[in-house]
Order: C-alpha cells, then sequence, then structure tokens
C-alpha cells in the first residue's frame, strides 16, 4: 500500500528559505562592492565604516533566515509550537541599525533623513515577510501529549529529509523505488500522528527503532563505492522485508493490537541488526 500522504520534501524548503533571503542579499551587495573598491584604493576609514555596516546588515540577513526557517518548519505541519525566538523581527531590527549604520557613517546623510530611512527598512520588512508566528498550531490549549508528537515529529521529518537526500545520490532504480515507497509510508504515519497525537504512544517505538536504523543503514550502504550484485541484492531483498513489515504494523495500529505491534517492532529491530550493511 502505497501512502496518500502530502510528501515532505525538505529540499523544496530550503529552496525556498534560499529565495527568501535571496532578495536581502541583493540589497546588501553594493555595500559589499562599496567595501571592496575602498579597499583597494587604500581608504582605511571607509573601508572600515563599509565593512562595519556590511557585517551588521549581513548578520541580520542571516538571523532573517533563521526565522524564515522556523517558519516553513511551522507551516509544514498540522501540528506546530510557536518559534521560540522571534528571528525574522530581530533579523528586521539588525538590518535597521545596519541601513542606520551606512546611511549616516558611510554615506554622510544627515540625521533624520538616516533615521526615515532606517526605519523604513525595519518597517518595509516587517511589512514584506511579516512577523513570526507566535500562537502554537493545533489545539486552542495543547496538551502535553500534543507538545511530545510535535517534537517527535520534527524529528522524523528530520530523517526522511536526510534518507531522501541518500535516496537521490542512489544509482540502483529497484533499491531507489523500494525506498520511496518506504518513506511515503512512514509519512502516511506522519499525518496520522498529526491528525491524532495520542496515536504517538502507539508508534513511539516503531519511529525511534525503524526510521533510524534505516538512516544508519542506507548511509553506510551509500559510502560502499564498489557494491557488487550481491551487496546491491541482499540491500534490496532487506529493503523490501521492511517494505512488507511496515505495512504489517500500519495494519496492526488500525486494529489497536498493541501487543502484536511490540512483537513486530522487536522483530524488526532485530532483523535491521543482522542485514545491516
Amino acid at each position: 500500500m502505497i501512502a496518500k500522504a502530502k510528501r515532505y520534501d525538505g529540499s523544496k524548503q530550503q529552496n525556498s528559505i534560499m529565495i527568501s533571503g535571496m532578495f536581502l542579499y541583493v540589497l546588501i551587495f553594493p555595500l559589499l562592492l562599496a567595501t571592496f573598491f575602498s579597499l583597494i584604493s587604500g581608504d582605511v576609514k571607509k573601508f572600515v565604516l563599509n565593512l562595519v555596516a556590511y557585517i551588521i546588515l549581513f548578520s541580520g540577513v542571516k538571523i532573517a533566515k533563521k526565522g524564515f526557517l522556523n517558519e516553513k518548519k511551522y507551516n509544514s505541519s498540522k501540528l506546530s509550537l510557536a518559534p521560540e525566538h522571534r528571528y525574522k523581527l530581530l533579523g528586521s531590527i539588525i538590518l535597521g541599525i545596519g541601513t542606520f549604520f551606512a546611511s549616516y557613517f558611510c554615506v554622510e546623510n544627515s540625521l533624520f533623513p538616516t533615521i526615515m530611512l532606517s526605519l523604513a527598512t525595519t518597517v518595509g520588512f516587517l511589512f514584506y515577510y511579516g512577523l513570526d508566528p507566535t500562537k502554537d498550531k493545533g489545539n486552542s490549549t495543547l496538551s502535553k501529549v500534543t507538545k511530545d508528537a510535535i517534537e517527535v515529529i520534527e524529528e522524523v521529518k528530520e530523517k526522511l529529509n536526510e534518507l531522501e537526500k541518500i535516496n537521490y545520490n542512489l544509482y540502483n532504480k529497484n533499491i531507489k523505488d523500494n525506498l520511496n515507497i518506504i518513506i511515503e509510508e512512514i509519512e502516511d504515519l506522519v499525518t496520522k500522528v498529526e491528525d491524532n497525537p495520542k496515536l504517538l504512544s502507539k508508534v513511539r517505538k516503531f519511529f525511534k527503532v525503524y526510521l533510524k536504523r534505516v538512516v544508519n543503514i542506507t548511509a553506510e550502504f551509500a559510502k560502499i563505492k564498489n557494491q557488487d550484485e550481491d551487496i546491491e541484492r541482499n540491500y534490496e531483498w532487506m529493503l523490501k522485508e521492511l517494505k512488507n513489515t511496515i505495512t504489517e504494523q500500519k495494519d496492526l495500529l488500525e486494529k489497536k493490537d498493541l501487543v502484536g505491534l511490540d512483537i513486530q517492532i522487536e522483530a524488526l529491530s532485530k532483523q535491521l541488526k543482522e542485514e545491516g550493511v
């Protein structure tokens, strides 16, 4: 059974974040050029002032990108805690400070237009990119169970992203197809937990044992430069067995057969240890 869940694509998330911050880098690029030209011209004072202004602005961009990353993670899940730190707001303030420094000390504008330009930078950033999320996503008052589910889901998504990156660099089509199916099955489980956080108690051990070892084994398999047919065939067979096992475990979850589930998980753990490459 191939899962119908929406694929979690960590690479697309990273690309989106990179695009979000690209415009900010374009804005500070002229100051980098000014710093370079002041250096080659031998104007030490101008070079130092431009460099300080660039460092401040660059720091603002880097901090703002952390805010973009937190926001993307927040928006990608049905359940999510509001980011602990307001990096977008902090980044906008630092960008405003950098703009003030560059305008007043580097360009030597008068004080009033410098203040207005600095405020326009901060306000314009917040108007365009918005504020950091401030409310937890899920129930109006998140229970301990829900918060626990959010933490586990974030870990699982990071592991899935890692597994997808490894799979992208593999060459055996059958192995890649089997890994894709396994990833989709796990994503389906994540969706079930997002819809019902209480389900976490039934799948926590499954996530910890299954996903962690699959990622580790696949990473080791990918490192083998000269893979012969036996290694690939054995690894492919193992993945097919694991695919069957996870399907059985999902059926057990739906039947609420927790005793049977624990037996299946222990069997899977043993199999992974025996077949690890």
